[in-house]
């Protein structure tokens, strides 16, 4: 693999040595060359809303972070205002953070759980990793940690006087073929568990088609999040996996919930079978919803196949764009 720190006239930009010479040591781990932040990417010209600012404020507390950035920030707002009905005005938001943390313990369920537990104003989604996972990722040209390093909104950093930083760019020479390989592995897999939960239904086992109906949606949100995001998750939640894929396609979850109670009923009996269909000898599924819920999961996987080969296609003609301005082959990620 070709080292880009060993060809700056062609990989990276000057060093700004006044930036480098500000960085604590871990900084310095996750990347030898850093840069002014330049404000390109429209998260990190949008002011800290109040209400993050005091969420963050708790994660910093409780966690202790290096750092703490977000890469994405989706609001929904609407009011309803009329003569012969009382005012209505709603506001939600949905907040994407990555933290970084000193070791490399995984805390990401205890901090998950804590910031939807003290955040009430809306939804947050948020994935923690060590700094020595982040520091081999920028090395190996990893897109997602690449991106949200240079894109996404610094909101707290545990050495005050450092406000932001940049890696190397991330460069998509080979990423289409990458992507190709973990969509076909994703796909695979979520079809051969759709036919398992199909053959279960025959055999009115539908406690067992549960259970595979749970594989083919976690496998189809694992695919779409490696290949949209360039993030390889190993989470089994299907609620958070699906406010994950939200991140890139943000109704994405209204395939398989929505408002409506009835959808939420059986989506919460498909989240519970991934240990209950084990585990638990009273776990009960009836013919109807089981059978409800195949349709339904075969059409996410449908619209997962589709929407993975329409970002493989333009991954392809990004590789193809980069390929012409760099002909030196790299293996990207």
């Amino acid at each position: 693999m070709l080292d880009v720190r060993t060809v700056p006239g062609k990989h990276m930009k000057k060093q700004n040595t006044s930036t480098t010479n500000a960085l604590s040591r871990d900084q310095r781990e996750i990347c030898s060359t850093y840069q002014p932040l330049l404000p390109y990417c429209p998260i990190q010209e949008q002011p800290i809303d109040e209400e993050l600012q005091v969420i963050v404020k708790l994660l910093a507390e409780k966690f202790r972070p290096l750092y703490i950035y977000c890469f994405g920030d989706y609001a929904e707002s609407s009011r309803k205002v009329g003569c012969f009905i009382d005012g209505v005005a709603h506001h939600h938001h949905r907040y994407y953070l990555l933290m970084v943390i000193e070791g490399a313990g995984r805390i990401e369920h205890i901090v998950q759980d804590y910031a939807s537990s003290h955040f009430q104003q809306g939804a947050i989604t948020i994935l923690v990793h060590g700094k020595d996972t982040l520091a081999e990722a920028v090395r190996s040209n990893n897109r997602f940690f690449i991106t949200v390093i240079n894109k996404g909104k610094l909101l707290y950093s545990h050495d005050p006087m450092i406000k932001s930083f940049q890696v190397p760019d991330y460069i998509p020479t080979r990423a289409a073929d990458k992507a190709q390989k973990h969509y076909h592995r994703s796909i695979t897999l979520a079809t051969g568990f759709l036919e398992s939960a199909q053959e279960c239904l025959r055999n009115e086992k539908s406690h067992l088609s549960m259970f595979m109906l749970h594989q083919v949606v976690e496998q189809c949100c694992i695919g779409m999040i490696r290949i949209h995001l360039g993030y390889k998750s190993d989470i089994h939640h299907l609620y958070r996996l699906l406010y994950l894929c939200e991140s890139f396609s943000p109704a994405i979850s209204g395939l398989l919930l929505s408002n409506d109670q009835e959808q939420k009923r059986l989506f919460d009996l498909l989240a519970i079978s991934y240990s209950a269909a084990r585990y638990q000898d009273n776990f009960v599924v009836c013919q109807a919803d089981a059978e409800k819920l195949y349709h339904r999961v075969a059409a996410f996987l449908k619209f997962a196949d589709e929407l993975c080969l329409d970002q493989i296609e333009r991954m392809a003609l990004a590789s193809a764009t980069e390929n012409k301005i760099n002909p030196l082959i790299f293996d990207g990620k």
